[in-house]
């Protein structure tokens, strides 16, 4: 008979389910939603109250919820401890890129970004966002999925090969078989320097990324992200020039502090 692990997707950690579930209940408080009842956490997320119960009695043994009056739970303080870790360890790749940033911003008028990979996700470290009326915003530290968007196809494109490899293949079949994530099609980012998107992520959106790179290793990636219909194809490639020099910038100076 075969393992209850050997049915886990892969990069699922064996044997945690508990933790897992710990970790969906604390990560259910954002700046959108701050505040959560039992009732709320176990309908949101498919658990029994009594055994939300446990998990924020666990949260609030170790400080990091609290009461908030009126059968609702917070986060206290003490996650700033863990939001400031965040921002120290991504700190040099944002310094590095904070005037490359202003600099596109200024010339395309568009939003720009940096991004960095944690695990199998995709984090926003740092945007300057376009001042004109329609335009994306992205907050640092957002999660963004691996497989979706250029920003993030550059981060998967770099991925060492096996990890690549199992990140896509627990992917749903409909996704997986996208051109844009064979392994020639990902190879091809690596090698060119540069990738783009069209309405992957949002509806009449174009993007474009390059990588971050110092020596072999991609620390991050810088793109664009931008309505379709204020640029046409002589804007888009002026942009997409832009962002891969931009991009090379960054990873001179990350070099320089090395």
């Amino acid at each position: 008979m075969a393992s209850p692990d050997a049915t886990l997707p892969a990069g699922r950690v064996a044997g945690a389910e508990s933790g897992r579930r710990l970790l969906s209940v604390l990560l259910c408080f954002t700046a959108d939603r701050p505040l959560w009842t039992v009732p709320g956490l176990a309908g949101d997320l498919g658990m029994s109250s009594s055994m939300v119960y446990r998990y924020i009695a666990l949260l609030r043994e170790v400080g990091l919820v609290d009461s908030a009056g009126g059968g609702e739970y917070r986060i206290t303080d003490r996650a700033v401890s863990l939001a400031g870790a965040a921002k120290a360890a991504g700190r040099p790749l944002a310094e590095a890129a904070a005037a490359v940033l202003l600099r596109l911003r200024d010339e395309i008028d568009e939003t720009v970004l940096v991004a960095r990979r944690g695990g199998w996700r995709v984090f926003t470290v740092d945007r300057v966002e376009s001042r004109k009326p329609v335009r994306l915003q992205f907050e640092p530290g957002q999660a963004m999925t691996l497989h979706t968007g250029s920003l993030a196809r550059v981060l998967l494109a770099a991925m060492p090969a096996a990890e690549r490899d199992a990140y896509i293949s627990q992917l749903d079949p409909s996704v997986r078989t996208n051109g844009h994530l064979t392994p020639d099609s990902l190879d091809a980012v690596q090698r060119d320097g540069w990738t783009e998107s069209f309405e992957e992520v949002d509806e009449g959106i174009w993007g474009v990324a390059a990588p971050i790179r110092v020596g072999t290793e991609t620390l991050g990636a810088l793109g664009c992200a931008a309505p379709i219909y204020r640029n046409d194809a002589k804007k888009r490639a002026l942009i997409r020039d832009l962002i891969v020099e931009g991009a090379a910038d960054i990873s001179r100076e990350l070099a320089s502090r090395h």
